[in-house]
């Protein structure tokens, strides 16, 4: 039965030592070296001054460009009495896109950390504030760029947009930023940037990556997954009929995540809008069976996977969902037609059935679940462009987490990505990446025809988005590096274990890299998260420093 939610999962229901001492001499904490200090400010106004203070003087000012940079995220940390800010750079009040720093404030008000280029001249540079071009316009010009290359889209998944600048080919343009958010006919995060006042498409990319909730009662459900096994997930059933839903609350570490399952078959015969809360187009999945079983297994595995990957996040990070504010974990599977794919479209994860011959269903591999979820995660912090060495951050830092939340759901310690998720009919595939040997994987983009695993053998042509997918491979290795140590190109890494290494990747991602961090700025970030977490003693790095030093020195980037 088709059934019309009125509200956006609305599930909030129940669900319901000594440390040891050192007797060698004593030891004393090494200090981060101080970049900037200003007595008698705000630790706000300490950091707008110190990056006021990397802009480069003009004497021959053109315009006011406003206050250049405006904080959007703050975030004190009790575990070392630190306070991290996350900034944009605007132009008379207008973001730049791709524009931003992080910067980190000790507790004597100094700061002694920041990752991200500080646009130089605006004060020389005129640029258009003023838009002619409706909102409106700009999302229809957007949708007719999204239909010429999909087909026609029934229902969006959601569609939103923004007025920015948008530096592109050397020049300032000012643009609407359209998001669109598909799932059918095809899969897609489109992003469009169109000229404020011309109507002119500047710059597009595809990123891609009726039931009352409020009366549904938390049970456990149960099925057998693509693999055979007999899994319990929460869901949700009305009492009244008897029907359980794949809704669900997701809950650990003293919170709760609503978290939802949804089908795509038949979606060309029948496409309704599942509420306006939700975004979604899809089919809800329910069953009267007393016992709550329930037999799609492909939605079976995408939702067990989500409840598993959330509680990765809740208990190893503290994290509230993806966005850190408990939004709702959204997850569709059976999408296109053996569609070898899943994504992430910035409102939910979406799982292919796979083609048979070289993928099953994408939903059967709960690391694929990690690498969607966390590039979620990533959209609500550091927001990696996704395009060139950002991408491919984006992208390792999705392989990295993900395969993370693997290990904590099946405490198993491997480090191959889709693994679950490849049939025997291509002999050695042996699944989609490789993070301990990244340089085994073939592909056809390379010139020696495998995944590079140094940043001097990094690809740097156009084809995969200037190789998010291909490059992701370098830092990947310097991941396994540090949590499991070995030697790369003659240098020897100390491997500081799963625990520690988890940690550092996500306040790197969290508190320090920008959108358009690259792998210097990762380096230096995994640095900072280290020394954070592991201070420098006695003037020398700490173990987990230098493993993060050597690791990336290791795959070349120094």
């Amino acid at each position: 039965m088709r059934k019309k939610a009125a509200a956006l999962l609305a599930l909030s229901i129940a669900f319901g030592g000594m440390l040891p001492t050192s007797s060698l001499a004593a030891e004393t904490t090494t200090p981060a070296p101080i970049l900037f200090k200003a007595e008698g400010l705000s630790k706000q106004d300490v950091v707008k001054a110190f990056l006021q203070s990397k802009v480069q003087a003009t004497m021959t000012k053109l315009v006011d460009p406003g206050e250049q940079f405006k904080i959007v995220n703050e975030q004190n940390d009790s575990t070392t009495g630190t306070y991290h800010v996350r900034t944009i750079e605007q132009y008379k009040g207008i973001p730049i896109y791709g524009s931003g720093q992080t910067v980190a404030i000790d507790a004597n008000n100094s700061v002694y950390a920041s990752i991200g280029k500080v646009t130089q001249n605006l004060a020389r540079t005129l640029i258009p504030t003023e838009a002619s071009l409706s909102q409106d316009d700009a999302i229809s010009i957007a949708k007719q760029g999204v239909e010429s290359q999909i087909g026609e889209v029934k229902n969006y998944d959601g569609i939103d947009s923004k007025l920015m600048i948008y530096p592109y080919k050397g020049k300032y343009h000012l643009t609407y930023l359209v998001k669109a958010s598909t799932s059918n006919p095809a899969p897609g995060y489109f992003h469009y940037f169109i000229d404020a006042n011309s109507g002119e498409v500047v710059n597009s990319f595809n990123k891609i990556h009726e039931v009352d909730t409020s009366s549904l009662s938390p049970v456990i459900g149960r099925g057998l997954d693509l693999h055979g096994t007999m899994q319990s997930f929460p869901v949700g059933k009305d009492l009244t009929s008897g029907t359980s839903y794949l809704y669900g609350a997701s809950a650990a570490a003293g919170k709760t995540v609503p978290m939802a399952t949804f089908t795509a078959k038949r979606m060309e015969e029948f496409v309704y809008l599942l509420g306006a809360a939700f975004g979604f187009t899809g089919y809800e999945i329910s069953t009267t069976n007393s016992t709550n079983f329930f037999h799609d297994p492909a939605a079976i595995s995408a939702h067990y996977n989500s409840d598993k990957v959330n509680k990765y996040y809740q208990v190893i990070h503290k994290r509230n969902s993806l966005d850190n504010q408990g939004m709702p974990i959204i997850s569709t599977v059976h999408i296109g037609v053996k569609w070898n794919n899943a994504a992430w479209n910035g409102k939910q994860m979406m799982y292919g059935d796979g083609d048979g011959i070289r993928y099953n269903s994408l939903a059967g591999g709960l690391d694929v679940a990690g690498h969607e979820m966390t590039h979620g995660v990533i959209e609500h912090s550091a927001d990696l462009v996704y395009q060139g060495e950002s991408g491919a951050i984006n992208e390792s830092l999705a392989d990295v987490l993900g395969n993370f939340a693997e290990m904590y759901a099946t405490s198993e310690v491997e480090w191959e990505l889709g693994e679950d998720i490849t049939t025997p009919n291509i002999p050695g595939d042996g699944g989609l990446r490789s993070m301990s040997n990244p340089a085994s994987k073939k592909t056809s983009i390379t010139e020696s025809g495998y995944y590079p695993d140094h940043y001097d053998d990094r690809y740097l042509g156009t084809e995969d988005k200037g190789g998010v997918h291909i490059n992701s491979g370098i830092n990947n290795k310097a991941a396994y590096l540090i949590s499991q140590g070995g030697t790369n190109n003659d240098i020897t890494v100390k491997g500081i274990g799963k625990s520690k290494t988890e940690k550092i990747y996500y306040r790197a991602l969290t508190l320090y890299l920008t959108s358009s961090s690259g792998f210097h700025d990762m380096r230096e970030a995994a640095i900072h998260a280290a020394r954070d977490l592991h201070p420098d003693k006695n003037g020398a790095p700490s173990p987990e420093t230098q493993a993060v030093m050597d690791a990336y020195s290791s795959v070349g980037v120094n």
